[in-house]
């Protein structure tokens, strides 16, 4: 790895000081001026309260999350609500609790309940949390075969491309091109497992992360192995504390047992739902603000340090041993695909589905009766309100599924108050590069506040939003575009 980065370095000096931080700017070697830019950029730096993880997201806004939040008491009020359930975070005096169901937790221990939906599946049907119950269950074959040599990269890639696997972050690009890509790349190679999971509506991957680490490492590892990678990097949203200890402590296991190939480190995400956007991300493990980087050249020619790196979302790498070990015609034939469930539903969770599951039987499954709903919020935040209930879910179809997120709203809901929570949360998330999207959020806000409803003032405004750089600005406005045909529909 190149030079010491700045973030971790800030970290350890928490609280920080004009000592503390000039001395975090002169081991990673830059410019004072640049450690305040990220001081005065990332919340954590700041001293702001923490917990945006469960911030007035779609199902808050639906809830009354406002009243809840007047009520509260505490030395700060609550911050959000859980997507899958009624729970709040809230501050006292002794640290930072979650209220689940009634009980006080640590938020540091904080994890989402199992709650995997029923039906035949390929992820285990419980939580796997240690290195021997994962071996039990089938886990680590791949891995053993590398080590043997019966696995070559050339193998690995071709299974990937006979199984069809596109990415699971929502940008659903061929993954075995991205592996080829960055092996074909000069040395020295990383990989960094994107696991800023800041999309309103999404809680897969910080399931897997929670429930089953060692699934998520073996693929880690696999995909590392195979590109040639020096080093392996988890980039995990710093929310996720329960998570980052399990993985800690499971990176530990495979260690000891000899099972890593490739060393393996875990990143704290700079807390900011730009951090998701893979040069964002690259940019923050470099010490610098999470803005995101012109392409060309892309992460796979030029990544973390200036290096060929493959950055993949957690469900992706966490098939890579399914496909092996089912084979990759058997996972086609399924193609499962994690969807996180909430909202106005009965069993709100995470479903594995196979992908071309119609969106009303997708509901269903979750005790949700379409007719009884308003809309769906398919894709999260970054997704659209649609009420076309025979949709096939999968990737490349006339709506975008993005993540997989479904957010029910029953036909009580406000839909504009949805959507105003929406906006504000796009504003307070651009990064500010680039103007089409500071000020193109900025101008939504005002636009859903008075319901605007004008065709051509709408279409102004995703003129606009279309000219910025990443896909936060370009996919901001979707949610309002769809609201109106939605209610145009009706």
């Amino acid at each position: 790895m190149g030079k010491p980065s700045l973030l971790p370095l800030l970290d350890e000096r928490l609280p920080l000081t004009e000592e503390k931080v000039a001395e975090a700017a002169r081991l990673a070697g830059v410019p004072l001026a640049q450690a305040w830019g990220v001081v005065r950029y990332y919340p954590r730096y700041r001293g702001l309260p923490q917990g945006r993880l469960l911030v007035d997201d779609p199902v808050a806004r639906a809830r009354g999350f406002a009243g809840l939040r007047a009520k509260a008491d505490g030395t700060y009020p609550p911050l959000g609500l859980e997507a899958l359930a009624p729970s709040y975070l809230r501050f006292t005096p002794k640290g930072r609790f979650v209220e689940w169901e009634g009980r006080l937790v640590p938020f540091a221990e904080f994890r989402l309940p199992f709650a995997l939906g029923h039906g035949e599946r390929l992820l285990p049907p419980e939580p796997v949390e240690s290195l021997a119950q994962y071996r039990s269950l089938g886990g680590l074959k791949a891995l053993e075969a590398l080590q043997k040599g019966h696995l070559t990269p050339e193998a690995l890639f071709q299974a990937v491309e006979e199984a069809g696997l596109l990415g699971r972050g929502g940008a659903a690009f061929p993954t075995h091109l991205k592996l080829r890509a960055v092996a074909r790349g000069e040395p020295p190679r990383y990989l960094v497992v994107n696991a800023d999971e800041s999309e309103p509506g999404n809680f897969k991957d910080r399931f897997l992360l929670e429930h089953h680490p060692f699934l998520v490492l073996e693929g880690a590892l696999l995909a590392a192995w195979a590109i040639g990678a020096e080093r392996a990097y988890l980039y995990v949203r710093e929310e996720f504390e329960a998570a980052i200890r399990g993985l800690e402590k499971a990176i530990g296991e495979l260690e000891e047992a000899g099972l890593a190939p490739v060393p393996l480190e875990v990143f704290r995400s700079g807390g900011l739902y730009i951090c998701g956007e893979e040069t964002a991300l690259l940019e923050s493990m470099e010490g610098r603000r999470a803005e995101p980087r012109l392409k060309p050249p892309f992460p796979v020619e030029r990544g973390l340090w200036g290096r060929p790196t493959l950055v993949q979302n957690v469900e992706t790498l966490a098939n890579l041993p399914l496909i092996l070990r089912e084979g990759p015609a058997a996972w086609r034939a399924r193609e499962p695909k994690l969807f996180s469930l909430s909202g106005d539903v009965e069993r709100p969770g995470l479903y594995e589905l196979p992908l071309g599951t119609p969106l009303g039987e997708a509901l269903r499954r979750a005790g949700g009766e379409p007719g009884e709903l308003k809309a769906v919020l398919l894709g999260g935040a970054a997704g659209v309100f649609t009420r076309d209930w025979a949709l096939p879910l999968r990737y490349r179809e006339k709506l975008p599924l993005g993540a997989g997120a479904l957010v029910a709203f029953g036909e009580g809901v406000d839909l504009w108050e949805v959507l105003l929570g929406l906006a504000h949360f796009f504003q307070e998330e651009s990064c500010g590069k680039c103007f089409p999207c500071p000020l193109g959020t900025a101008v939504q806000v005002e636009m859903v506040k008075r319901r605007e409803r004008n065709p051509s003032l709408v279409a102004d405004l995703v003129a606009t939003m279309k000219g910025s750089l990443c896909g936060l600005g370009q996919s901001a406005f979707w949610a309002y575009q769809s609201l109106l045909e939605v209610e145009g529909a009706a």
